[in-house]
C-alpha cells in the first residue's frame, strides 16, 4: 500500500499496530523455537511441551468474541494498552516459572491479552484508512506477524540456545514493556463505533452469515493444518539433517520467506482473493509435502519450509478481509471470530500434532497436515461467494 495518500497520523498508527502484532505473534509462538530447551529443563517430552502453545491458544479461542463484544464501548487505545500489559505479565510469569504448570498459567494470561489485541487490530487499522484500502491496511498491520516469524521466533531460538530459554523470554518481556510505553505516546486514538453494548452484533442476513461462517471455517482449517506440523518444526528440521546450532538460522530464513507471502497477499487481497488464497494453499501443500520422508535434507528442507511459510503468511489477510467484507457483523466482531478460529486451529493442531508425533512420528504427521491443507483449498474453491474471483468497488467498501 502507498503511504503517500495517507495522513501522518494514519501512517504512525499503522506502524504502531504493526509493532503490536509483531509482539503478539512473537509472544504466542516463541515456545516453538525453544521447545527442546523447555522440555529438557522440565524433564518432559517435546509433545507435552507443545501444550505451552495449546494453553495460549485455548484462551484466545474462548475469549476473543466475548471480550470483543463486552469491550465494544471502551476506548480502543486503552484496550490496546491493556492487552500489551497482559503480554508483559505473561512473559514475565513464563520467565520465572518454577514448574511447567506455572508456565502454562502464565501462557493463559497471554492468551487473554492476545484474544483482545488481535481481535481489534484489524478493525483499528480499517478505521485509519479509506474503505478501499482496508485489505491493504490489514495486510500491512499483520506484517508484524511475519516479522515475528522472521526475527521473533528465530531470535528466541538463538537466545535460548546461547543463554537459555528463560533469558529469551526475559528479553521478550523487556521488549513488551518498551512497546507499551511507545504505544501510549504514539498510537493515535480512534473512537469505538459502538457506544453501548450490543447483545446481538449482527448486521447482515442469513446469506451474509453463511458466507462469514465459511470464511471462519476455512481460516480454522488452514491454521489447524499449519500448526499440526509447525509446532514441532525444530525436531522436524533436526530429523532432516540440520544441527542444533543451525536451527535459529534456519528459522530466520523460513521466517524471511514468509514476508514474501504477505507482500503477495497485499497485491491481490483487494482485487482477486480467490486466486490469492488458492496460490497460498498450494504453496503450503507443496512445501509441506516435500518434508515427507527424506525427499529433501539439510538446507533444501529449509527451503521447502520457506515455501510452506510463504503460503501460510498470506492466509490471514484473505480471511480477515473476507470476514469483514461479508458484512455479517461488526468489523471488530468479525476480527474476533477470525482470531478465535485461528487459535482454535492452533490449539487443536498443536495438541493433535503432539499426540501424532508421540505415537506415529513424522511419517504420519506430515501426510495428515498435507491432507488438511488440501481440505482448506477445496472449501475455499467451492465457495466463491466467500472468496470471489474478482472484487467490485461495492465489495471493497464492505
Amino acid at each position: 500500500m502507498s503511504f503517500k495518500t495517507l495522513s501522518r497520523g494514519a501512517v504512525i498508527g499503522l506502524c504502531a499496530l504493526f509493532a503490536c502484532t509483531f509482539t503478539a505473534l512473537t509472544s504466542e509462538v516463541a515456545p516453538v523455537g525453544i521447545l527442546i530447551e523447555m522440555a529438557r529443563d522440565f524433564h518432559i517430552p517435546e509433545g507435552q511441551a507443545g501444550l505451552s502453545v495449546s494453553a495460549f491458544a485455548m484462551m484466545v479461542m474462548m475469549g476473543a468474541i466475548p471480550l470483543t463484544i463486552m469491550t465494544a464501548h471502551i476506548d480502543r487505545k486503552r484496550l490496546v494498552l491493556l492487552s500489551l500489559l497482559g503480554y508483559v505479565i505473561s512473559n514475565l510469569a513464563v520467565t520465572v516459572a518454577p514448574t511447567f504448570l506455572v508456565l502454562c498459567a502464565g501462557r493463559l494470561i497471554g492468551g487473554l491479552a492476545h484474544a483482545l489485541l488481535m481481535s481489534i487490530a484489524a478493525a483499528y487499522a480499517a478505521r485509519l484508512v479509506p474503505q478501499d484500502m482496508t485489505g491493504r491496511a490489514i495486510s500491512f498491520v499483520y506484517g508484524g506477524t511475519s516479522l515475528g516469524m522472521i526475527l521473533g521466533v528465530p531470535g528466541a531460538a538463538a537466545i535460548g540456545h546461547l543463554a537459555g530459554w528463560r533469558m529469551a523470554m526475559g528479553v521478550m518481556t523487556v521488549l513488551a514493556v518498551i512497546l507499551t510505553v511507545c504505544i501510549a505516546f504514539f498510537l493515535p486514538p480512534v473512537t469505538s463505533s459502538v457506544q453501548v453494548r450490543e447483545g446481538l452484533p449482527t448486521i447482515g442476513g442469513r446469506r451474509a452469515m453463511r458466507i462469514f461462517l465459511v470464511v471462519v471455517l476455512v481460516d480454522a482449517v488452514f491454521f489447524f493444518a499449519h500448526h499440526l506440523l509447525y509446532t514441532y518444526i525444530t525436531p522436524l528440521l533436526l530429523a532432516h539433517g540440520l544441527s542444533v546450532g543451525t536451527l535459529s538460522i534456519a528459522l530466520l530464513l523460513t521466517g524471511g520467506f514468509s514476508i514474501l507471502g504477505l507482500w503477495g497477499a497485499g497485491q491481490v487481497v483487494d482485487s482477486k482473493p480467490a486466486a490469492g488464497l488458492l496460490g497460498s494453499g498450494l504453496a503450503m501443500l507443496v512445501g509441506m509435502g516435500l518434508m515427507y520422508g527424506h525427499v529433501l535434507s539439510g538446507w533444501m528442507a529449509v527451503a521447502a519450509v520457506g515455501l510452506w511459510c510463504i503460503g501460510y503468511a498470506a492466509i490471514v489477510p484473505f480471511v480477515m478481509s473476507g470476514a469483514i467484507r461479508a458484512r455479517a457483523t461488526r468489523p471488530d466482531v468479525a476480527g474476533a471470530a477470525i482470531n478465535a478460529a485461528c487459535n482454535a486451529g492452533i490449539l487443536a493442531g498443536s495438541a493433535a500434532g503432539g499426540q501424532v508425533l508421540s505415537h506415529g512420528g513424522f511419517a504420519i504427521l506430515v501426510p495428515l497436515s498435507c491432507g488438511m491443507v488440501l481440505l482448506g483449498i477445496v472449501l475455499a474453491f467451492f465457495n466463491p461467494a466467500a472468496f470471489p474471483r474478482a472484487l467490485t468497488p461495492a465489495d471493497r467498501e464492505g
